[in-house]
């Protein structure tokens, strides 16, 4: 997960699609303005406790969600932001909600969750002008979930409702068309199949997920293993083969096996980090155009 935050953040502006200007300008607000997000939750923790009616809370509720996310605590911001409710959809606050409940849950690594959040929203809400602005979470999530074809429609559909020029329009289309080819997407790892290739042929599955050194590390350790533990057996001593040799085996066998899921899992994290650097530089470029 932790690549997927680090990558993550080179997309704050997109944060920034809504504005942290408030009405307001109390002690908490100029906390977070320089930056001091844990004071400023604290503050905004003691507004709230002071606050007249429900909609006031909802908003400092709100306010104290986007300290934990700028704290990189996306679990507690998500358990602020699960706890407003809404009556009614057409909330001024309403969409605001919703959009950093989707952001929470995909920094967190629940893309599915987030898409889930989206879709709600797009259900409940009568503004659809303001779909637009979930889009690149919602390509991000599709790009997290292997949903290829999903995400270049949702790439194609946010440039379409952006006020480009025909020809750059057909430029940015063609670019996205050409991203999405077959060649072009991440060679995803399948963490089961290195673990089974594993589980058959020692250092197999690290092999398969792209560390030959290390597969071959494991596999001549495991078999020095099961030789030390063949000649104690043959010279009969089976008390120290069994507890040196299979032991050890045993050790280093299924500890393999689990490396070579978590190298699976780092590699198709740091693939996903490489395609979605172009996505960041597309929409980094769409908007500098626009």
């Amino acid at each position: 997960m932790r690549y997927t935050i680090k990558y993550f953040f080179s997309f704050i502006f997109l944060c920034a699609i809504f504005s942290n200007s408030t009405a307001q300008n109390g002690k908490a607000d100029s906390l977070y303005a320089v930056g001091n997000y844990f004071a400023a939750s604290i503050e905004y923790e003691r507004m709230l406790f002071h606050s007249p009616d429900v909609a006031t809370q909802h908003y400092f509720k709100y306010r104290k969600a986007q300290c934990y996310k700028q704290l990189k605590d996306f679990s507690r911001a998500l358990e602020e932001l699960q706890s407003i409710y809404f009556n009614n959809s057409s909330d001024s606050l309403y969409m605001r909600v919703c959009y950093e409940q989707s952001l929470c849950l995909y920094l967190n690594g629940e893309a599915p969750k987030a898409l889930w959040k989206i879709d709600e929203y797009i259900h409940r809400s009568k503004d659809s002008t303001s779909f637009q602005y979930f889009m690149p979470i919602k390509l991000l999530c599709y790009n997290e979930t292997q949903q290829w074809n999903e995400a270049k429609g949702c790439f194609v559909q946010f440039i379409k409702a952006q006020t480009f020029s025909q020809e750059k329009e057909k430029e940015l289309t063609d670019s996205i068309e050409w991203l999405y080819t077959r060649k072009n997407l991440p060679r995803m790892k399948s963490a089961d199949r290195a673990e089974t290739w594993s589980r058959f042929i020692p250092g197999a599955g690290q092999i398969y997920a792209g560390h030959t050194g290390e597969g071959i590390t494991n596999f001549l350790i495991n078999a020095s293993i099961l030789t030390f533990a063949g000649i104690q057996a043959i010279n009969h001593y089976y008390i120290t083969g069994y507890l040196m040799g299979l032991g050890f085996f045993n050790k280093t066998y299924h500890g393999g096996m689990k490396r070579a899921v978590t190298l699976a899992q780092e590699r198709n994290k740091e693939e996903m980090i490489r395609f979605n650097s172009k996505i960041n530089q597309m929409i980094r470029e769409s908007c500098i155009a626009e």
